[in-house]
């Protein structure tokens, strides 16, 4: 294991089913921090990680092109214990998955996409298998459900395929209920495109499932939503503006993770990868440069680490940022 010293650094920042904006405009960002970080072996040889996340006192890394799934990892050491998760149809097999996972008492919650079904999976350390416990589908008209996230009292969301609303709001007994606007006028529009499109952004819930946030490709706008799917907050870090090729500069591209209390995304400022820190007012708290280009985040609650792994080189170390 090696320890190092990182510059780090950072930023801050209705009920809107309709027409109300609470759109904020952030001129100064906060400064750099420096933050401790260690870095391990992955050990398990990572190729492409689609996302990280944590369940009990469990690392968990799925790579969403591999035929086995997941690879897990004991807390807090970060010590290797095995690969479990069929890709297949078989009783206890997966196909590809959403990049959300919510945790439980067995395992975790995962959305399996080609299917429109959710399926409890518990997790066996003795056994280093993988059980579906549950499969629960959906269907309701929503069509292909995308961006598929946890929510509280049994709701659910995902983002909407029509061009008015952004997201589609379900419940466990079926029912479906579009909500949200979009940006008005903060990208330009070719004649044909589609406003999911325009607008693509990641979504991530807090674990209590009482809010969620969403953050834009190609514009630096965060918006906050509660679990009903009112508006509370969007703010805005800086106009959108081209990319050196001409093409629309992306902002953010890989998932963020959440805690109830902040939310972390990664991004870039002048080609050079940043953590941002985000509160559940909208509020750009702190952002942290990278020594690299990280691909995925987790936190673990129980020792208060971000877990992150970088592409390229250094594709074959987990890293501990220590914030």
């Amino acid at each position: 294991m090696k320890k190092l010293l990182l510059v780090f650094s950072v930023c801050c920042t209705g009920y809107l089913c309709g027409c109300t904006s609470h759109r904020e405009a952030v001129e100064a960002l906060p400064p750099l921090q420096p933050v401790a970080f260690d870095s391990v072996p992955s050990v398990d040889g990572l190729l492409s990680v689609t996302r990280l996340f944590v369940t009990g006192d469990l690392l968990v890394a799925y790579e969403e092109t591999r035929d086995t799934l997941f690879s897990f990892w004991q807390l807090p050491d970060c010590r290797y214990l095995f690969r479990a998760g069929i890709r297949g149809n078989g009783p206890d097999d997966l196909l590809t998955l959403d990049r959300t996972f919510r945790e439980t008492e067995e395992g975790f919650t995962a959305f399996e996409l080609e299917t429109s079904r959710m399926k409890e999976v518990a997790v066996d350390k003795a056994g280093h298998s993988l059980r579906i416990v549950s499969t629960k589908p959906f269907d309701g008209g929503a069509g292909f459900l995308n961006r598929f996230i946890f929510l509280k009292d049994g709701h659910y969301c995902c983002v909407s395929n029509d061009e008015k609303h952004e997201y589609l709001l379900l419940d466990n007994q079926g029912g479906v209920r579009p909500f949200g606007t979009y940006p008005e006028d903060l990208l330009p529009k070719k004649e044909g495109d589609l406003n999911r499109f325009v607008y693509n952004k990641l979504t991530v819930a807090a674990p209590s499932g009482e809010k969620f946030a969403a953050f834009y490709a190609y514009v630096k706008l965060c918006r906050v939503y509660d679990a009903e799917g009112r508006l509370l907050k969007e703010t805005l870090l800086e106009q959108p503006r081209e990319a050196d090729n001409g093409e629309r500069q992306v902002y953010y591209a890989s998932y963020p993770c959440a805690t109830d209390e902040a939310i972390y995304v990664l991004t870039e400022v002048d080609g050079k990868p940043v953590l941002e820190v985000w509160d559940w007012d909208g509020k750009l708290t702190a952002r942290y440069s990278l020594p690299c280009a990280f691909t995925a985040l987790a936190y673990a609650p129980h020792d208060g680490v971000l877990y992150a792994v970088c592409a390229g080189e250094e594709k074959d170390l987990l890293y501990k940022l220590l914030l």
